[in-house]
């Protein structure tokens, strides 16, 4: 196994750095804008967050903040795959930030061979994704993690 690394697209979000920070820096955030159906098999703290993902029971954890500009998240639980993403945010003035996602895990052999050139497209559509639901332009319920992992398996 190696290291694969994923720098995201940079995108410019019309949200204030303090008001985007605050919304990723509490993992339970997540949990509100979830579907119901999706919500009773995820459990979340600040700092924690688990739920299954196409049948795997997957977790993440925030192993540091600073204020305003990262926050770097890790594996947590039984995660099966050893991660760790960087969430980075720049501000440009006080109405407007910029924001990239930093990716790296460290995938099997056969997982890397199946998704790996699939893992830029797919951060990069969630940085999009996420810029539009920040800036209200799509409901965060419709932000929906199934259709990347279902487009990463339909495009090998």
């Amino acid at each position: 196994m190696g290291a694969t690394e994923i720098k995201g697209k940079l995108v410019t979000i019309n949200v204030p750095a303090y008001a985007l920070y605050q919304a990723f820096a509490d993992m339970r955030n997540f949990v509100h804008n979830l579907p119901p159906d999706k919500k009773e098999s995820v459990v979340a703290t600040e700092d924690t967050i688990e739920g299954d993902v196409q049948g795997m029971r997957m977790g993440a954890a925030i192993a540091s903040r600073v204020p305003f500009s990262y926050i770097k998240l890790k594996e947590y639980g039984q995660t099966p795959i050893q991660f760790e993403v960087g969430l980075f945010f720049n501000a440009l003035d006080v109405q407007r930030t910029e924001f990239h996602i930093e990716a790296k895990a460290e995938l099997p052999f056969m997982i890397k061979m199946m998704i790996g050139n699939k893992l830029q497209e797919v951060i990069d559509k969630i940085t999009d994704q996420l810029a539009l639901a920040a800036e209200g332009k799509v409901k965060p319920e419709d932000f929906n993690m199934e259709n990347f992992t279902s487009s990463m398996a339909n495009n090998n």
